[in-house]
């Protein structure tokens, strides 16, 4: 099957260096394509089968992908059911400008060498907040502010989701990245590891070796960094007592919040409270 050049000049406005479009569909008209401009694209709602670099990859809501200008594509419905994406193309130059501005510790010589896409998943809260900020691209009159205002978009989204990004985490199963998710709600991890269990689609067994291969933790541990950066969070912006947080977060008595709160951050609560001047 031939592969489709699609040119920046069609599907880039070049006066403000970007375009955002809203797609719902069964399947991607353009077939197996590449483009010489770079890609964020969301997926909204429903199953898709995106094919990519040679392979199948199943995509769920949330999921973030950033297309490079090298990368064979091609969308499709997973399970014959409309789907929708909002697709954020722009041009090389504001990438360059952007990753030269981020400097060497960003991981942007990873992010443009990997072998497919880099990917994440979004909570509901921030694939909605995306979608809007996104779209509110096209509805700028004045040329010059989109540009600025996408610049800033995707200086948000790279720094916020791709800063830590490795190519070991993107191979990271889609069931633990939404299990992980899920847990990062105070609901569920205060509840600790049987919630774990609970909302994991995979044996305690194989969530066990999943863990420790994609994110080298354990069950134990991923609940109490969750709890801890909470605490962290709680004593930073509230009044309550230590006492007070170490129960709010999940944590069963003070000793061992205080055992577990020193080793990750080397002094206690009440001391990284009166370090940072706060209550």
């Amino acid at each position: 099957m031939d592969i489709k050049m699609l040119d920046k000049s069609n599907h880039v406005d070049l006066e403000c260096g970007c375009l955002c479009r809203y797609v719902r569909s069964d399947t991607e008209y353009f077939r197996p394509h590449y483009h010489n401009y770079y890609e964020i694209f969301m997926v909204m709602s429903g199953e898709v089968c995106h094919i990519i670099n040679g392979r199948e990859q199943n995509l769920s809501v949330g999921q973030l992908l950033f297309i490079r200008d090298f990368d064979v594509h091609d969308y499709k419905s997973a399970d014959g059911n409309y789907f929708d994406f909002v697709n954020l193309s722009f041009t090389k130059d504001n990438l360059d400008a952007m990753f030269m501005y981020l400097g060497d510790k960003f991981p942007s010589k990873e992010m443009l060498s990997a072998p497919y896409p880099p990917t994440v998943i979004l909570s509901e809260r921030e694939k909605e907040k995306l979608f809007f900020s996104m779209t509110e691209l096209g509805g700028i009159a004045d040329k010059k502010t989109t540009k600025i205002k996408m610049r800033a978009l995707l200086m948000n989204i790279f720094m916020q989701y791709f800063f830590d990004y490795s190519e070991a985490k993107s191979e990271v199963p889609l069931w633990l990245e939404l299990t992980y998710e899920k847990m990062k709600n105070p609901v569920n991890f205060i509840k600790g590891t049987e919630r774990l269990y609970e909302i994991c689609p995979k044996s305690r067994e194989h969530l066990c070796r999943s863990l420790k291969k994609y994110y080298d933790t354990s069950p134990c541990a991923l609940v109490n960094d969750l709890r801890l950066e909470h605490s962290i969070n709680l004593l930073m912006t509230s009044n309550l007592s230590v006492t007070d947080i170490c129960y709010e977060c999940g944590f069963e008595n003070i000793s061992w919040f205080y055992k577990v709160f020193c080793k990750k951050y080397g002094i206690t609560p009440s001391q990284y409270r009166k370090k940072y001047n706060l209550r």
